[in-house]
């Protein structure tokens, strides 16, 4: 309510501004400074109108009065839309279509982008970022940029106006101007890694400058993407960044070592297909890169890095061991195995987590779980947070799987990772919980569990009725604080979800892959299917964007009709989570698109990164994008593919409704 009241209040200064500077008067660019001008002082206005070329705002002009108009013309226009963007933040759900529409020529386009960059290019670019789908003025920034060049070196948002695949293509005498550029983001500089840039020398000495300039830990959350860079690294320069930062980071030598490891498959008899052609002389680089990692291991770190890798080997072999034996014999199995591994040394970490230290396993904690493949395991280990209280010590358990990629998991939860940071930043109560997934070999990989967390499917063996009964149930009656705290961490939890599941579209949505923690909150887990990729042959039968089911609407609207306050907030977090996250399309975009020639089963048909794009709709306004939200939860409200697909679950699987 406060967040709302500000909005308001923001939009109705900014449109007393307005108002203000359609009344004030302005003065005649016309003054006859040659003739007998105004009868009272009219030599010193004379005198003002020739010596005051510099406003200490505006900057330089040519003419004051004609130039102080043309930035009265463009701060209006920038006001009258800052209005209607606060208007929308304040009341997301007033769906009424009014807004900033006005009928702007191209002309006058191009003269906002001449005045912008003339007080300010940094205006001018966020005039690009407002208006994303208006050719004109991205042209005439595109323009003003190459032909300003030496003059916006300092503005890193400036450099996909001159750095471009055709600008590659040509060697634009413009790229000789990266060695002095300011640093970029991390997401800018990857997408220079992708073929469309073809290596160019002085790009990709930019890119590691920028990499450089980060530390290590930093860079690390982006791991799988410099790996899939190898691909395209023929002149061996991100293999040498890779390498420096081994050196300056055990652990993030350590991880790479994993996704090198990761990205290793072996080829299966009689399936030798284009791609993996392809992919033979990526296959070969990866335990050369590895080894090249290793050689350059101090005795300290190559100490560290083989009691590491040698501990959670063992632990993901006993996976291997349990297979032939029966299955009431596993858990025994997995206890005996368990304590045959010593420890060795306090410095041990979860790859998972590398902020938590491992302290010991729960020899008693192993659970085999079922999978049609191998036996996946369950292993609950005490760790304590590296920079934390020693004694503080707490369990954490993690799923050790082989047979299964873990990778196109990485990358949905890099995607909420990125939403979750995105929400933080601008102080949306949203919630997500991106829990580390680390693939550690080929089909092998670590998954972390998310602590205090029931799934649905396992609350329906346990406990009759619905979520509506279940959180009566487990915090008290409709109304008490306890029951309306549940039920907020259930809305704030179901938007975040809302707004990642539209961009990612994960299919799958039994409830056998929606967990509920003790506060009530949703977590969703297993992204085997994402982007346009869905169970049984791509049926595509989970048609809604996200899933609400029946039981979930209950929570949500006790109406019944879409009509009460608690199902509005829900709509109004969604809508606001959706517009924070087109201000990031770029950043998200980037960091899937690098993961296009990965061979994940979410990039083997249609077009993932366009229809990606397409859901951010950036043609659209602030209030169009509220309102195509807001039909996205109408759509999903207690859609019958949902229900549907429950049901098939339930008949196939076995899994609770």
């Amino acid at each position: 309510m406060k967040d709302m009241n500000f909005a308001q209040s923001e939009a109705q200064s900014v449109s007393i501004f307005v108002h203000y500077l359609q009344n004030k008067r302005v003065d005649s660019p016309q003054t006859d400074l040659k003739g007998s001008g105004r009868e009272n002082g009219s030599s010193l206005f004379n005198e003002s109108m020739q010596n005051d070329k510099y406003h200490p705002v505006w900057g330089a002009m040519e003419n004051y009065a004609v130039g102080r108009e043309k930035r009265k013309q463009l701060l209006l226009m920038l006001c009258q839309h800052e209005t209607d963007r606060l208007e929308v933040w304040a009341q997301p759900t007033n769906s009424k279509e009014v807004g900033f529409r006005l009928k702007i020529s191209s002309d006058r386009w191009i003269e906002y982008a001449r005045t912008a960059f003339s007080v300010d290019p940094r205006i001018a670019l966020s005039l690009v970022s407002r208006f994303r789908t208006n050719p004109h003025l991205k042209a005439e920034v595109t323009q003003l940029i190459q032909s300003h060049i030496l003059d916006v070196r300092t503005l890193p948002e400036a450099l996909p106006y001159f750095v471009t695949p055709k600008a590659v293509d040509e060697n634009s005498v413009l790229l000789q101007q990266l060695p002095h550029w300011a640093a970029c983001s991390i997401t800018q500089a990857l997408e220079f890694l992708t073929p469309a840039y073809k290596g160019h020398p002085r790009v990709m000495a930019y890119v590691l400058r920028v990499l450089e300039s980060y530390p290590p830990e930093r860079v690390t959350f982006f791991m799988p993407q410099l790996v899939q860079a190898l691909r395209y690294d023929e002149g061996g320069l991100v293999e040498g960044y890779l390498l420096r930062a081994a050196q300056r980071s055990d652990v993030f030598a350590h991880i790479l070592i994993w996704h090198l490891q990761g990205e290793t498959c072996a080829s299966e008899p009689g399936k030798e297909t284009v791609v993996s052609v392809k992919n033979n002389n990526f296959q070969a680089m990866l335990p050369v890169v590895k080894e090249h990692i290793i050689d350059g291991f101090t005795p300290k770190a190559l100490d560290l890095f083989r009691r590491e890798f040698d501990f959670f080997d063992k632990v993901t072999s006993i996976s291997g061991v349990l297979f032939p034996l029966p299955k009431e014999e596993r858990r025994a199995g997995i206890r005996r195995e368990l304590e045959k591994i010593g420890m060795e040394g306090d410095d041990l970490y979860l790859p998972t987590a590398p902020n938590k230290l491992v302290r010991g396993i729960q020899v008693d904690s192993g659970i085999p779980l079922q999978s049609a493949a191998k036996v996946p395991i369950m292993i609950t280990f005490n760790v304590v947070d590296r920079e934390g209280n020693p004694n503080d010590i707490k369990p954490q358990a993690c799923i050790f799987k082989v047979g299964d990629d873990c990778r196109q998991d990485v990358l949905a939860l890099q995607v909420i990772s990125l939403l979750r940071d995105i929400f933080e930043a601008v102080g949306l109560n949203l919630y997500l919980f991106p829990y580390g997934v680390l693939p550690t070999g080929p089909e092998r990989g670590i998954i972390e569990v998310v602590p205090n967390t029931r799934s649905r499917s396992q609350m329906g063996e346990t406990t009759d009725g619905g979520l509506y009964e279940i959180f009566q149930q487990d915090y008290g009656p409709v109304g008490s604080p306890s029951f309306e705290a549940a039920r907020e961490n259930f809305i704030i939890s179901s938007a975040g979800y809302a707004v990642a599941s539209l961009l990612l579209q994960p299919k799958d949505r039994h409830n056998g892959n929606l967990l509920f923690d003790n506060m009530g909150r949703l977590v969703h887990i297993d992204f085997g299917f994402i982007l346009e990729t869905s169970p049984g042959g791509n049926m595509r039968f989970e048609s809604a964007h996200f899933k609400l089911s029946h039981e979930m609407t209950q929570l949500l609207d006790p109406s019944g009709v879409m009509k009460s306050e608690t199902w509005n907030r829900f709509v109004r977090l969604c809508v606001k989570g959706y517009l924070v996250a087109r201000r990031h399309m770029d950043g998200i975009i980037n960091t899937v698109l690098l993961m296009v020639d990965s061979g994940l089963p979410c990039f083997s048909r249609g077009d993932p990164i366009g229809n990606l794009r397409k859901r951010f709709h950036p043609e659209m306004s602030e209030r169009e994008a509220a309102n195509f939200m807001i039909r996205t939860c109408t759509d999903a409200y207690n859609k019958w593919t949902t229900a549907g697909y429950d049901l098939i679950q339930y008949l196939q699987q076995g899994i609770e409704k």
